[in-house]
């Protein structure tokens, strides 16, 4: 059984892991959650916005990192393998902790602070529309244009 700091990680992995997926199937056509390589990264990147928000909401600043390794790699890892996902899991860490330091792309800072709000207010539609931002900030957008992808930090 996990205690202290581990057990933080893995709840808020587990809660990040939720909304990506919940945004994954909703954004995609088929809605099997499998998106193309273009958008791995910017998966990376809401599983740190998400993890980030919730961390700050029950006040374990410092726990967002590892539940976004975690919740990035468990997501990613069936699609594109564990050692890639690995990789890219720590990628967007690190990007995403530069973020932090320079100042929040204004999309990643709307997906945590939504986020956030609806596990707060265990508020069904604010849940709703955190899945929504994150989807829109990990589908393809329409064709003919580049995909969405995150902005680099």
């Amino acid at each position: 059984m996990l205690a202290g700091e581990a057990r933080v990680s893995d709840n808020l992995a587990c809660a990040t892991i939720y909304f990506i997926d919940q945004a994954l199937t909703a954004c995609t056509p088929d809605g099997n959650g499998v998106l193309d390589a273009a958008h791995h990264a910017a998966v990376g990147q809401a599983a740190c916005a998400v993890s980030h928000g919730l961390a700050l909401l029950i006040q374990e600043v410092n726990s967002w990192r590892i539940a976004a390794l975690i919740g990035t790699a468990r997501i990613l890892a069936p699609h594109i393998g564990s050692d890639a996902a690995a990789h890219l899991s720590a990628t967007s860490a690190r990007d995403y902790a530069k973020g932090l330091k320079a100042g929040l792309e204004s999309g990643l800072l709307q997906i945590s602070t939504v986020v956030a709000g609806a596990v707060e207010s265990n508020n069904h539609a604010l849940a709703g529309k955190a899945v929504q931002l994150i989807s829109q900030r990990i589908s393809p957008v329409m064709s003919g244009s580049p995909a969405r992808r995150a902005a680099p930090l």
